[in-house]
This record gives C-alpha cells, structure tokens and sequence, in this order.
C-alpha cells in the first residue's frame, strides 16, 4: 500500500483502508490476508541442490570439451583397438569427474557460508490481534496489523507510525546513510516529510518505543522492493569466464585444424579413410591439454583459499582474476572507508579549538568543566555490564560523546541529583536535562542543534566567567560551526543555566537566556589502513568513485582524508536524476568524482554507465540498497559483518572484515592468478608439439613411433601438473601494483603465446627429444624401414619421453617471469616447482631403471652418457629464453608474451 494515500486524513480512515482497527485485526481477518498477502518472508537466498551444483560443473565449456574428446577417444577405439585410446578416454573423464569435484567442494563450503548468514527478518515479534498483546512468528504478520517496537527491535514489516515516544530509527541496511533519522507520529507528517512517519522494514530501533500499523509485507516492503530490483539484474559473464571460452575456441580450432590437415595429407601417402580418421582423431586428441582444467581450478581454489586468510571469502572462484582486471572501483563509505562508529573529533570551548587528541589542553581549558558535565550529564545513553566490564548503549551519537567524555575527564555525576528530564525531539532539535547540585541550585543542561542552540543563549562561558554573548562572538562561532559542517563534522552546541528558580527552564522565557558552553563535532573516522590501500589503488591505475548516500559534505571530507579526491566532482542524487545519459558519461570520464545522497537505482545507473564505457567494475556494498548494483557490476563485494543478507547474495565476495583495504589485497591476488593463469597454461601446451610431432614423423616418414599413448598421459597428467600448480601459486612479481589495469581487449591467451609453445620451445624440445631417440636407434643397429627390436625400441622412446621431461624442467624455470630475467627467482622458494621438479626426476629415473615398469611405460635402461646429454637440454632452453626476455626489456615488444 502506498503510504501518500493516507497523509492528511483521519486515524479512523486509516483502519478503514486497512481493513483494520483500533484493537487490531482478528483471526478470520489474519487468515484471509495471509492468503492474499503471502506470509512476510523474503527468499534471500535460495538453498541450491548439491546434486544440481555438481552436474553444473560438467557443462562448462573446458569440460565438454574434454569430454567430446573422450568420445572421440572411445570411437577411435573401437575403430583401431589396442592403441591405447581408451587410456586417453579414461583418463580424460578421470580428469574431468576429479575437476568437478574440487570445484564443488569449493563452491558447497560457499553455499554453507551464505546459509549461515541469513537472519534478516526477525523471529518474532509483538502485535495486537484483538485487542489482546501477543507474541507471533514475524512470517505471520500481515498488512493492518498493529505492531509494538522498543529500543534495539529490528523492523520486520513496513509501517506507519500511530504512537511513539522520540524515536530514532538507523535505517541505513536500506540507504546508506549512517546518521540515525527522527520518526515521528504519521498523523503529523505531510507530503514532503513524508517518510518520518515510516518505519522500514529491515530497520532497527536505536531509541523510543511505539506501536504502529503495518502497511506492506514481503516483496511490497522497501526491502523487498530493492531486492526485487536486484533479482531483474541480469548476471553477466565475468572476465575470466570470457577468456577461458576465447581459449577453448582457439585450441579447439586448433586441433581441429592440425587434424583436418593430415587428414587430408593421409590421402596423398595412399592410407585409406578409416586410418586417416582414426590418426586424425589421435591428433586432435593430442592437442588437448588434459591437465590445464584442473590446474586452473586449484590455481583458482588455492587464490580463493589464500583469500579467505586475508578475510575475503570468494563465493564463485572464478571471481579471483576478475578482482586482478578490475579498472574501478565504486566504493560506498559508512563501514568500508569508515570505521562505522561515531567518534568525537573537534572539541571548541573558551573559544578554542582542541583536538580530541589534545586531552592536557582540554583538561585545563577554562571552560572545561561545565563543557564535561553537559557531555557527561545531557544524556540519554546509559551504561551496562557486558563481560565483566561497563559499556554504553544507545544513540550512537550519545555514545560518542559519553566515551569522550571520560576519556577527557572523570565527572562525578554522584554530586548531581537528577529532576526532570525533556527528550530530544525533532521539532525543537534539542534535549535537556535538569539537575539539583549538592549546593541547591537547579543546574539546567542542553544539548542539541547548533543553530538552535546558539538562538537560545543571550550568554558566553569565557575564561572562567559568564559573559554576554556580543554579535562579533556570535558571528565567529557561526563561522566555526559552518567551517566544521562543511568538513563533514556531525555538530552540535552546548548550553547551561544555573537558576535558583522552581519549575523549568524550557517551560519558561528564561530558555531565551542560556550560557553558550561550546560545540562538539563528530564523524565516523576512517580506517587507518584505508589510506595506504589507496595510494596502492592509484599506483594500480584503479580509479576509486565514492558512492554514498550520506551528505555532500561529511562523504568529500572522508574521500579528501583519505587521499581519494582532491578537488573533486561532487554530484548530488538529485543532479543524477536530472542528467541525460551522454552528461552522465562525461561525468564519469572526470579524474575525481564524488556521488552523495544517491538511491539504489541510480547507484545501479552510475554502475551499468562504467560498464558500457568499456570499464571492469568493482562495487562495494553492505546495504538492501546496494544489491541491485552489486550483481550488476564485474564484481560485487559485500560486506560480512554489517552486510545485509541480499548484499551478500548479490555479491561474488564477502569481506568478514568490512575493510576496504582488504579489497586491494584481493585485487593483487587478482593480478598474480591472471600472470600464474597465462604462464601455467603457456607451459602446459609447450608439451603438446613434442607429443604431436611423433605420430606426424611415424605417418609421414614411415619411422618407429617414437612416443606412446601412455607416455603422453604420463607428461600431461604426471609430470607437468605439480609444476604448473607452483607456477598457478607463484607469489605477486614486485611490479604487478604498479602497473595499469590490462586492457578488457587483453587476452588471457594470445597467439604470441600459441608461437611461443608451438613454433619455439615446444619445436626445441621435440627436437631435443628426436635427437636422443634416433642416437639410441642407429647406436643399437637400426636402419630406416626396419623394425627395431623390442628392447632398443623401448629404450629409444623412453630416451624421447625422459628428454621431454628434463626440458619441461628448463621450461618451468623459464616461466617463472614474464619479461624480468628468471635467474632471480632462483632465490625466491616455490614449494610447488621445486616439489614437482624433484618429482619428475624421480619419476623419470624409476621408470627407466625399475624393469617393472619398462612394460607399462615403454621404457628401457638408459647409457650414462645420455642422462648427461639430458642435463643440458634445460639448461639450452632456459639460456635461450632469457635472451628473449632481453630482447623484449630492451624494446622488442613483438617478442613478449
């Protein structure tokens, strides 16, 4: 229901549209609602099936493809039996099936996570239902119900407000704003003020008590709206998801290509269809590198798991890299620049400013007392037992000023009897609290706005005397608290009257006469680690648009603090709704901008404009209202200690620790998996020439076959997985935060990198291995167009096996870097490299010298002089490729990677 409708018209009208009454609804009314209506729950987060999440994992593009060659594999099979394709099937579903059940296990502790964190809409709650008070499921609560709410009560419905007492209500879950907002009885409201007789669903009470009817529930609440909002997002393919699906075309093309090609040479040497098909299969099967699909899903886990150290947890694991591309950064304020707790900054008394740092200077102000006791006595929060030690609860702007308080100087509120007591209320924007001291005087303190403040003192506290308050002294104190708004400073002016008089103070004239005492100003700090997460940013060539729904003034503050802007744009919600599409983009194309006061639409407006202009977005949120954008941009990161559930749901990221310069560690982690991603897949396809061209030379050139089905397998899910696993968890290269973001044109994988595995080294260590294998042959008798004999075979194509491997060696050092010179990493330990290292040479040796494993593998004892030959093919390898890097530092750029 739309609240405009009932603004101005009596109470009784209200029930009337309401289907309600004074006393509140009956069963048979609650009933028919119910049914109308829907019960009051908003489906956050939908549980996903484990069965479902897994079968998921079989249809992305790099499984299906792998799985389309295990058919291909099983058709060759039963076409030419004994070849050992079957293995190549196996294997390739093995791969396939344990792929899919790492990323799961991933994904399902993610889904644990976000089941955890869904405590929206409270339990219960209390209404009235014939006008009896009863305590209800908050899921039963329909609309016309009178509901009761008290300090601390979260709000589980929307509703207007027919009783209250000085109620302030937080409601940034819903907007953003961190300042608690006055609520006041609907009846007193009008058009304009429209929204200080609403409470919010998703809302808490901070102080006061009421009663109110309900007037939405479920998805029509303000909450639901936004996540209604957020759910018409549609979700985009991140950068990763993109690149790998460039990568599966390119290679599929490619051995589709290799494939047809000597297919149709097969014709032209006399072999007939079935062996050309059958060689052609081999060929594309060969092309495909079975061991990058589960590389990249545990360089992914590993990046994911690293981050939840640092406090991120990564809902989808592809989301890492997408961190690393990012261009912007739109970050909202309250809790992630910020600390989200109030906290006195500026204290001005005696017509001084103090620092709250500056506890000797405000200790022996002159005007420091009667400044504490309005501090300490004007007050609504109170003090309780928590563990053991006293703390404060209440408006947290209370809080704040309590907490100073006591950090300045110990009031002994014991010598103050209290009297009377007027609440703050947002018609006359103060409160004030009398006393009677131990002398008898009646000891009247005020707190509130200073513009009210200050129009009701005729008097000045300076230099230890009561003093007239002049016009000159008035002027200046308005300069100062104009110069403390305009730096984003919450103010508020204290006053005090000491009277002999009875009654009190602000029932009678003399509220006209109060002593000005001084001003208070507060903010919600930022972190302390934020600032250098920042220059990180800047250095990063990461833009940073600061996206709040705070004033103008308090958000520049914070982003200048910061170092975020300078002189920057500041566009308000206002000015946003106003421009065309085109001013929008210009807007955005500014170096600093600054968005306050703005709605979630237009958050996901200024979000969906980056977008189109090319940009990889990274958004901030915590709040209901920050959902829409979230699921919108490349990647959402949503707070995990005050977040919402639907942020949390919309987002890619949880942040436990709310803290911005968390996201920039993410971000360099980010970088480091892209660099790992292009590095470990560059060596992994390496291989793949060395175990094409043996079946090329066996058809064309009539020669032994040189490498054997299982000895491929053996490389491609043996051998080459551990180092490329320690090239997917090779630490950030020294510069990877000094460079600009990559262009959204960069490809994870290039053909530079296709020329560099299958044009030059994977051509090197074919020929490497060739040599060996034929030195073997013609050492032990062979002549081309015989058939060697068994045991010379196996010894010559282990040769071939074994010098793929040590080259593999030299081919995982080299890729440690992309253009600095790999001798440096040296120094720097990789468990993973040295581990598979040590691994391959373990394995080479068993199989070559355990008789065991001479039948299975194709293997036979090598001459030590080959083993020596072997040592120097890393060593060429290595050695030739720092001259490339050379070449690419020294200007070759069509060189590089």
């Amino acid at each position: 229901m739309q609240a405009e409708s009932l603004v101005g018209k009596p109470v009784d009208n209200w029930f009337v549209q309401l289907e309600s009454s004074e006393a509140g609804l009956t069963e048979e009314q609650v009933r028919s609602k119910l049914a109308k209506y829907g019960s009051n729950e908003l489906h956050v987060h939908k549980s996903k099936n484990p069965v479902i999440l897994l079968l998921k994992e079989f249809m992305e593009l790099f499984p299906l493809l792998l799985l389309g060659a295990a058919v291909l594999s099983f058709f060759a099979d039963a076409k030419s039996p004994g070849e050992g394709y079957n293995l190549i099937a196996y294997a390739l579903l093995g791969v396939v099936v344990l792929n899919a059940l790492v990323s799961f296990i991933q994904k399902f502790k993610t889904e644990r996570i976000m089941m955890s964190f869904l405590e929206y809409i409270p339990e219960k709650t209390t209404v009235e239902r014939n006008g009896q008070k009863m305590v209800i499921d908050a899921k039963d609560i329909v609309p016309g119900d009178i509901v009761f709410f008290a300090v601390g009560d979260k709000l589980p419905s929307d509703l207007i407000i027919l009783k209250s007492s000085e109620v302030l209500a937080d409601e940034s879950i819903l907007t953003g704003e961190s300042e608690p907002v006055s609520k006041i009885e609907f009846a007193n409201v009008n058009h304009e003020a429209i929204k200080s007789g609403i409470l919010y669903s998703g809302s808490s009470i901070l102080k006061g008590d009421g009663k109110g009817i309900v007037i939405n529930t479920g998805k029509r609440t303000a909450f639901g709206r936004i996540q209604h909002l957020a759910e018409g997002v549609k979700e985009e393919l991140t950068p990763i998801r993109l690149q790998l699906k460039d990568f599966v075309k390119k290679i599929t093309f490619l051995a589709l290509a290799i494939g047809i090609v000597f297919f149709v040479i097969g014709f032209f040497l006399e072999n007939s269809f079935w062996t050309n098909l059958i060689f052609a299969i081999g060929i594309i099967v060969a092309n495909v590198p079975e061991g990058l699909l589960p590389t990249v899903t545990l360089a992914l886990t590993q990046a994911s798991q690293k981050m939840a150290r640092r406090n991120a947890i990564v809902k989808d694991i592809l989301s890492v890299e997408t961190l690393g591309s990012t261009t912007v950064i739109c970050t909202d304020k309250t809790g992630t620049l910020t600390q989200n707790k109030l906290t006195v900054r500026k204290a001005f008394l005696n017509m001084k400013e103090h620092s709250t740092d500056d506890i000797p200077g405000l200790q022996n102000n002159a005007a420091s007392r009667p400044f504490l006791e309005v501090c300490r006595l004007c007050t609504s929060a109170n003090s309780v037992l928590d563990k053991g030690t006293y703390k404060y609860v209440g408006d947290p702007t209370e809080v704040a000023i309590l907490e100073f308080a006591n950090k300045v100087g110990n009031i002994d509120h014991h010598s103050f009897t209290g009297l009377k007591e007027k609440a703050f209320s947002s018609s006359d924007k103060y409160m004030s609290i009398c006393y009677r001291t131990e002398g008898g005087t009646r000891y009247t303190l005020f707190k509130g706005a200073t513009e009210v403040i200050l129009n009701m003192c005729s008097q000045i506290h300076l230099n230890g005397d009561v003093v007239n308050l002049d016009a000159e002294t008035r002027k200046r104190l308005t300069t100062v608290h104009e110069g403390y708004e305009n730096n984003g400073l919450r103010v508020l002016g204290l006053a005090y009257l000491s009277t002999d008089d009875e009654g009190e103070v602000w029932e009678t004239e003399q509220k006209h006469n109060l002593v000005f005492v001084g001003f208070i100003g507060m903010i919600d700090p930022p972190r302390p680690e934020v600032k250098e997460a920042v220059d990180k940013c800047k250095r990063a060539g990461i833009k940073i648009i600061v996206i709040s729904g705070d004033k103008a003034e308090t958000v520049t503050a914070i982003a200048k603090e910061l170092d975020i802007v300078d002189k920057p744009v500041v566009v308000s919600g206002k000015e946003l709704k106003e421009m065309t599409e085109d001013k929008l983009n210009k807007t955005l194309q500014n170096k600093e901008i600054i968005f306050a006061r703005t709605a979630p639409e237009q958050k996901l407006r200024v979000v969906s404009a980056l977008k189109e202009m090319g940009e990889v977005v990274a958004v901030t949120g915590d709040g209901v209202n920050d959902a829409p954008a979230l699921k919108k941009a490349d990647i959402g990161v949503a707070m995990g200690g005050s977040g919402t559930d639907v942020a949390k749901e919309a987002s890619n990221i949880i942040l436990l620790d709310d803290n911005f310069a968390t996201i920039v560690a993410a971000v360099e982690e980010g970088r480091a998996v892209f660099d790992n991603i292009k590095k470990f897949i560059t060596y992994i396809l390496t291989s793949n020439i060395p175990e094409i061209l043996p079946f090329l030379a066996f058809v064309v050139f009539s020669i032994p076959l040189p490498m054997t089905v299982i000895q491929i397998l053996s490389i491609d899910l043996i051998t080459d997985i551990l180092p490329a696993i320690g090239l997917g968890n090779e630490p950030p290269e020294n510069d990877v935060m000094n460079r600009h973001p990559r262009k959204s044109s960069d490809k994870l994988v290039t053909w530079k990198m296709f020329l560099r595995s299958y044009a030059f080294i994977g051509p090197l260590e074919a020929l490497f291995s060739f040599i060996l294998f034929f030195m073997i042959l013609h050492g032990g008798g062979w002549h081309p167009g015989v058939e060697p004999e068994p045991v010379l075979y196996m010894t010559a194509t282990g040769a071939f096996l074994v010098a793929i491997i040590f080259s593999q060696i030299g081919n995982v050092f080299a890729m440690r870097t992309q253009r600095e010179s790999a001798l440096r990493k040296f120094a720097v330990r990789n468990n993973w490299i040295f581990l598979g290292i040590l691994f391959e040479l373990a394995f080479a040796v068993a199989i070559i010298n355990i008789p065991y494993l001479h039948g299975f593998f194709s293997t036979g004892a090598l001459p030590l002089r080959i083993w020596g030959l072997m040592l120097i093919f890393p060593a060429v390898l290595l050695f030739v490729e720092e001259l490339r890097k050379l070449l690419v530092r020294r200007g070759a750029a069509f060189l590089e990677l």
